[in-house]
């Protein structure tokens, strides 16, 4: 199939990483404690004082190197090909739109069902709300690229949809049955939907004029 890309480079993937990087390194110059109390989302300060800003400050800090690591990771074996059927602009509305939605969606599930009062108080960091969007998009545009995962150690070859699905119906689990864990898997169920129903609207209106080539 014939392809047609609205860019040639991922710029806005790579200037992405870069920044999470560069604020993972300030944040340990400023103290790591502090800046994710200041900047992270929390249920109780978004729902009631409508801190709005922490939606976006918080996609850029991460907990830890892991953290940061996988993240960054993510964002650039999705993120790259997402970028240059979307352009620049529209991938960028897409991975903050995903990352916003996982936010308000960790807060309203810490703020209405968290049987602790505590839980209202607890900041979510971390891009990982955009990567779902990101990773859904990538599984909307590119439903049978093959995507290697490992299980114990042995690598598995299995289209991105069949990839992507499981990775995500894991997380919807455990957004269930654990949703108030040390992980904010309604921040990643809530990303991925709304990067779904972006990238389903996106191709449905788009298809007939951009191809992708999905080998």
């Amino acid at each position: 199939m014939h392809i047609i890309l609205r860019d040639k480079r991922p710029e806005v993937t790579y200037i992405l990483i870069i920044l999470n990087i560069m604020v993972f390194f300030l944040m340990y110059l400023f103290g790591r404690e502090k800046v994710i109390a200041s900047f992270g989302v929390i249920p109780k300060y978004l729902i009631e004082d409508a801190d709005i800003l922490s939606l976006i400050s918080s996609m850029f800090i991460h907990a830890d190197f892991l953290h940061l690591f996988f993240n960054m990771w993510a964002l650039f074996i999705f993120g790259r090909d997402v970028e240059l059927v979307f352009g620049k602009s529209r991938y960028l509305l897409l991975y903050f739109i995903s990352g916003i939605v996982g936010g308000i969606v960790y807060a309203y599930y810490g703020y209405y069902f968290s049987a602790s009062p505590y839980g209202k108080l607890i900041p979510a960091v971390g891009a990982s709300g955009a990567i779902f969007g990101l990773m859904a998009s990538f599984a909307v545009l590119f439903p049978h690229r093959p995507l290697a995962v490992f299980f114990y150690f042995i690598p598995i070859v299995a289209p991105a949809y069949v990839v992507i699905g499981i990775i995500t119906l894991i997380q919807t689990m455990l957004a269930l049955l654990m949703p108030f864990s040390s992980i904010a898997y309604t921040a990643h169920v809530g990303g991925f939907a709304a990067g779904y129903i972006i990238s389903r609207y996106y191709k449905l209106r788009y298809q007939r004029f951009y191809y992708v080539y999905d080998w």
